[in-house]
């Protein structure tokens, strides 16, 4: 109901659903006068790939400042895949972002994750980009340490150790023809701007776990470097989009406790729904996640919860409710503790409305 409100009101709005059901829902419900604002992102479409490069930047004076996020934004999707603090280390660090950075200098336009293992494995290629890349540090480090360095730290030794940590983008049929396309054919800058419809379709059950955590994790990257790209503007030209994501404790890195501080500044409006909180506090350092979620938030809604989190959030609704009435709450009924035009108010409860079709 909170989504097709906001499209009725003909607010821009992006939907991520690891389920598809929602999708397919607010698909059917889209009101004719907004038909041409929709753009879809469905790889479960084969006969259409939707182009995403996340390398892709802008071409304004803050460039400089969207590639570094996308480095870290991209050392944090690894680590959350591979934990890197037991299986990367400084080394894979240092050349990973020695790549990133040497294929978005030397080619600002084109560069894609599709050309990092060719970094490594094509001499041909890695001089021909050295040659175009007017960065010094970054040249530095390829001419000065990774080419000349010998032994066990050679770069013929080196590359297949961090080449195999992009096999699940580069060997994925499915993950292939979106982040290998070097325009990306939808433009995130564009929907933030013009109030667009961008509904995403990551159902876990035709793409598999790996997969929908991996362009969910892509697709959000993309949104906020997008919504950052948007610093030249004033602030009060920033035109707002609601961003909805679904068991979004999928698709969260590391970084996720600086974009939900950063976000509304932005011009972003994040609506995130999941089950519980050992979600967000599962696995090494993820209790920065948790912490970061409770505590940039402005409304939290309570559906009935279970004993570990209606002890911990029994915190937030206290003195007019306790640990036992989240527990006991009726199917359907919500309690909300809100924030109305920048105010906290007294928790209450209320029962949610009927799908409006």
């Amino acid at each position: 109901n909170m989504i097709m409100q906001d499209i009725v009101n003909g607010e821009g709005v992006t939907l991520i659903d690891p389920h598809g059901d929602l999708y397919t829902e607010v698909l059917e419900s889209i009101p004719k006068d907004r038909y041409g604002d929709v753009a879809l992102v469905n790889p479960c479409d084969f006969e259409y790939a939707t182009g995403i490069n996340f390398l892709e930047t802008s071409k304004s004076r803050y460039r400089s400042v969207e590639m570094n996020f996308i480095i870290n934004e991209m050392m944090c999707i690894f680590d959350r895949l591979y934990d890197l603090r037991t299986t990367g280390g400084p080394i894979f660090e240092q050349y990973m972002r020695g790549a990133l950075g040497l294929i978005m200098e030397a080619d600002p336009e084109g560069a894609t994750l599709m050309d990092i293992p060719v970094v490594f494995e094509d001499d041909v290629f890695r001089k021909k980009l050295l040659k175009k890349c007017t960065n010094v540090v970054i040249k530095n480090f390829w001419t000065k340490q990774a080419l000349k360095a010998g032994g066990e730290a050679a770069l013929s030794n080196i590359a297949p150790y961090i080449t195999s940590k992009l096999n699940q983008f580069t060997t994925n049929a499915l993950l292939r023809p979106i982040i290998g396309q070097r325009r990306s054919t939808i433009n995130f800058r564009t929907i933030l701007d013009e109030g667009k419809i961008l509904l995403v379709n990551l159902s876990k059950g035709l793409l598999g776990q790996l997969d929908t955590m991996l362009l969910g994790m892509l697709i959000i990257g993309k949104i906020f470097s997008s919504a950052m790209s948007r610093v030249a503007e004033p602030k009060e030209r920033r035109r707002q989009m609601f961003l909805y994501v679904d068991e979004f404790q999928n698709f969260t890195t590391e970084s996720v406790s600086h974009l939900l501080s950063e976000s509304r500044k932005f011009g972003i409006a994040l609506t995130l729904a999941n089950q519980n909180l050992a979600q967000l506090s599962s696995g090494l350092g993820r209790n920065s996640v948790l912490d970061s979620v409770l505590g940039n938030v402005g409304t939290v809604l309570m559906f009935r919860t279970g004993i570990l989190d209606s002890d911990r959030m029994a915190h937030y609704v206290r003195p007019a409710y306790t640990a036992a009435d989240l527990q006991e709450l009726p199917d359907f009924h919500v309690i909300s503790r809100m924030l109305a035009h920048n105010v906290p108010q007294r928790p209450f409860v209320f029962n949610t409305l009927p799908v409006n079709a």
